[in-house]
């Protein structure tokens, strides 16, 4: 009894931290999993801009001028690099008939981001003048702000997005739209939470 109660136990915790192979560019399966972890994530990040003040002023800006659209940037954004990690994972490694590396996939995913900040930064924030685009004005005004946590920041949200939607994969489709309509709620309340500018540093003497 006690050694079947321990297989069993070990199975379900097991089951609970599976990482599904979401590697498979061709498969149009994943997509709705990617973007709800997108959508999760998102929201987490405004909950932490909103109630923490991650990202200081520019981020929070971000949301309240761009609010649901912005949103929707993110998400798109995020689906985008996703697919392209997703065929130099399927293109690379996965085509000479390798097991699934959650590893090796995360790995791609970060250089995929990583190239993505680095030519968005040099090749349109660094180029545009100040005014020219509010949007990207905000962008540069929240790397300026957060110097290498921007990178940094932006790394740990593709990670966890990833480890997010590798969990959620397995789950039913039933589950999959629950959970993307209590996001669909959520946001807007979160984007609502009014965000308090931190008071200017007292002037030099």
């Amino acid at each position: 009894m006690e050694g079947g109660g321990y297989s069993s136990t070990s199975s379900s915790a097991s089951s609970f931290v599976h990482l599904s192979n979401i590697g498979k560019y061709e498969s149009t399966d994943e997509f709705s999993t990617i973007a709800n972890s997108a959508f999760f994530t998102t929201l987490l990040v405004i909950l932490s801009a909103r109630i923490g003040g991650l990202g200081g002023f520019p981020l929070n800006t971000y949301f309240e001028i761009f609010g649901l659209e912005g949103v929707l940037s993110c998400v798109a954004l995020i689906a985008i690099l996703f697919q392209i990690a997703r065929y130099f994972y399927s293109t690379l490694y996965a085509t000479y008939e390798r097991t699934w590396s959650p590893f090796v996939f995360i790995s791609i995913l970060l250089c995929t981001q990583l190239v993505y900040d680095l030519a968005f930064y040099y090749g349109i924030v660094n180029t545009l003048k100040k005014g020219q685009n509010h949007l990207v004005d905000i962008i540069r005004a929240y790397v300026n702000e957060n110097k290498m946590g921007a990178l940094v920041g932006h790394s740990v949200f593709m990670v966890l997005t990833a480890l997010v939607a590798m969990i959620l994969n397995d789950s039913s489709d039933v589950s999959k739209w629950v959970l993307f309509g209590v996001l669909a709620f959520l946001v807007p309340y979160a984007l609502s939470i009014q965000y308090t500018k931190p008071a200017p540093p007292p002037p030099p003497e």
